[in-house]
């Protein structure tokens, strides 16, 4: 697992000073990629191997809303990976109380990204990456 942190600004949220429900997609993407750097494997690396990887899918159950200036904490938990794709789950908990505020999940498949095909992980990204996956319950 790997904890990211951040803090509502006050552009994320609506008129009722809840943050808008589509950022939650941003944040599971910078803990997602904070996660990779974390593990010695950056985008910017991939991207110079001619390696992106979309989204193929994603999902986000909204428990309870975060609010301006609330810090988050965005466990991110990496449950599946193989040479084409990987599957993140997080769990968004509020710091101040550790409320839990949302869970998702996040596909992506890995792709070149001149061609726009699936390809397969070489070993110098696959090995980092295939070491850190972990088992959890869909329900935790």
């Amino acid at each position: 697992m790997y904890i990211a942190s951040i803090n509502v600004r006050f552009y994320e949220t609506d008129m009722m000073g809840i943050a808008h429900h589509s950022n939650h997609f941003r944040w599971f993407e910078m803990a997602r990629i904070e996660y990779l750097r974390h593990l010695g494997v950056t985008l910017g690396a991939m991207m110079d191997e001619d390696i992106v990887f979309p989204i193929m899918n994603v999902s986000c159950d909204y428990k309870e809303p975060a609010r301006f200036d609330d810090v988050l904490h965005i466990e991110t938990y990496l449950v599946k990976m193989t040479r084409a794709q990987m599957v993140f789950r997080y769990r968004m908990r509020r710091a101040s109380d550790g409320a839990l505020l949302a869970t998702g999940e996040t596909k992506n498949a890995f792709m070149s990204q001149l061609t726009g095909k699936i390809v397969r992980l070489e070993d110098k990204f696959y090995q980092p990456i295939v070491a850190a996956v972990e088992v959890m319950d869909h329900d935790e």
